[in-house]
């Protein structure tokens, strides 16, 4: 992928939700007129575009370049949301789509989620935000693959119990470096090199996502999606959700809602 390039607009960001195209094979057949950056959240299919087959999965990103479009299909085996952003760029980024798998549960999701939801608030700046937001979510591509294999697996044992019990525990960064038997600051040295943040951001990011995902069904208060996340305090929550993603719990809703 070219490493250089300027963003020069985004003509819409969607989010397609796991029903919203019940059958299991789609074919599509418009010329794309602009490169597409997809965040899969969840599901499991096989996309056929133009002669490559890639495999989508849970915390994958997709990436369509934009152009003549001679053959794609999605083969749904599992359904689920992402976010597609549609987007152009002074020089081609790439003539072939590809796929990253097993990108973990960085930052990345959550800044997908904080695009849409400024995107579709139409608020003061919005689309300013959204293209910074955009080169973030480049930058944290760039970055967050770039540590080596026997590296990520000192703090694998850190992650894993992060992922069971962020809902239910309060974790220490002492607690987190000694399962893995490291120090904290290298701990905190390979996060930051895995997933471009430190491990308590990384756990705060874990609770957010959790929490907008509980918001999106619309069946809870948000005092009780706080409580489902974690969170002892309803204004904590609040203020915590808002410096995450940019507008509050409720605005959340609303625009959810508009947006659908």
């Amino acid at each position: 992928m070219n490493q250089e390039f300027i963003i020069t607009g985004i003509d819409r960001v969607i989010l397609v939700g796991k029903n919203e195209y019940p059958q299991s094979t789609i074919s599509f057949t418009d010329q794309l007129k602009s490169h597409e950056i997809i965040y899969h959240f969840g599901g499991k299919s096989t996309v056929y575009f133009n002669g490559k087959v890639l495999k989508v999965e849970k915390d994958t990103i997709r990436f369509l370049p934009k152009g003549e479009n001679r053959e794609y299909i999605v083969e749904k085996e599992e359904n689920g949301d992402c976010i597609d952003v549609f987007f152009d760029t002074d020089v081609p980024l790439t003539d072939e789509a590809f796929v990253i798998n097993n990108i973990g549960r960085t930052d990345i999701g959550v800044m997908f989620k904080k695009l849409f939801a400024i995107w579709v608030s139409k608020n003061e700046g919005y689309y300013f935000e959204c293209i910074s937001l955009l080169y973030k979510i480049f930058a944290t591509i760039r970055k967050q693959n770039y540590i080596p294999e026997n590296q990520y697996n000192l703090i694998k044992p850190a992650t894993k119990y992060i992922e069971e019990n962020f809902l239910t525990k309060k974790i220490s960064v002492k607690y987190l470096a000694d399962i893995c038997n490291i120090s904290e600051p290298y701990l905190k040295k390979l996060f930051y090199k895995r997933f471009a943040m430190s491990p308590l951001k990384y756990i705060i990011q874990l609770k957010i996502n959790h929490a907008s995902d509980l918001l999106r069904l619309g069946r809870y208060s948000v005092g009780q999606v706080a409580e489902l996340s974690g969170y002892e305090s309803l204004y904590y929550f609040s203020r915590q959700f808002k410096e995450y993603t940019g507008i509050t719990p409720s605005e959340f809703i609303e625009k959810y809602v508009s947006s659908k």
